[in-house]
């Protein structure tokens, strides 16, 4: 199968629109009760499954290593004579600007505070909380996150452009289950991957849409509110769309390096 191959995956996209709307119907009728079955989980998967997460997320920052500095860090992950299609300007802009933008920003100030006042295993803003909130930051942000970004990113490029096999998470084990990706399996390995980045992507913009009214707040005098939100989520969305609908040349590499080059020229004080 090629991995320009286009087309709407019915299975997929039905599949997933139940879910994200089943969830987010529920999560607007009755808010308190899918509040506190999330949190329930969520306490579940730390007391059960926090092991293997952090043995997860080091696995694949070693094997990212290991991959970098082995033979193997010398295969490309596209056609032997392929040559890169982005300048390395253009492609830490879309990195961080498309990629890791309203994140970095919001948590990368928010997350070692929040831990200095509230710490899991010392005195609220003590030496002792302070280190261990630089600890947690540096584990969310640093190297370990961007070894998992990285394992997904290889894994996908080079079954797509060595294998040519589709663009899509379900090629990442065709090694395990061969042709069967193209079915039913296949199918549910796109759908958790769908419904995972619809809800993660939900979170990211709820924290940088209060985050952008909270600024406007404090610059301009703009009420901080469910209605300036909205209005907001509705921009961004509408941008972020017209970006994507017009693709990594048109829409997402100009903004970016636009961004870019905004930054490299704001003078510092």
């Amino acid at each position: 199968m090629n991995s320009n191959e286009s087309g709407l995956n019915k299975p997929v996209f039905f599949a997933s629109v139940v879910i994200i709307f089943i969830v987010t119907i529920l999560g607007a009728l009755i808010p308190e009760q899918i509040g506190q079955l999330f949190t329930a989980i969520k306490s579940w998967l730390n007391s059960t499954l926090s092991w293997f997460y952090m043995l997860t997320v080091g696995a694949a920052l070693i094997f990212c290593f290991v991959l970098m500095f082995s033979r193997y860090g010398d295969i490309k992950l596209g056609p032997d004579h392929s040559t890169p299609d982005y300048s390395y300007g253009s492609w830490l802009a879309m990195l961080f600007s498309a990629g890791m933008g309203i994140g970095i920003l919001f948590f990368g100030v928010a997350e070692p505070v929040m831990h200095l006042v509230s710490p899991p295993n010392a005195d609220p803003q003590s030496i002792q909380a302070a280190r261990e909130a630089m600890n947690i930051t540096f584990f969310h942000w640093g190297l370990h996150a961007w070894g998992i970004y990285a394992l997904l990113a290889i894994s996908l490029a080079y079954f797509s452009y060595r294998h040519n096999l589709p663009l899509l998470p379900r090629s990442i084990v065709y090694p395990l289950f061969k042709d069967k990706i193209f079915g039913p399996i296949g199918h549910v390995i796109d759908t958790f991957a769908v419904v995972g980045t619809m809800f993660g992507v939900a979170t990211s913009l709820g924290f940088g849409v209060t985050q952008v009214n909270s600024g406007l707040s404090y610059l301009t005098g703009i009420p901080e509110s469910f209605g300036v939100q909205f209005i907001l989520i509705a921009v961004i969305t509408t941008f972020a769309t017209i970006s994507v609908v017009m693709g990594l040349d048109g829409g997402i590499k100009k903004i970016s390096n636009l961004n870019y080059r905004r930054k490299q020229l704001k003078p510092h004080k």
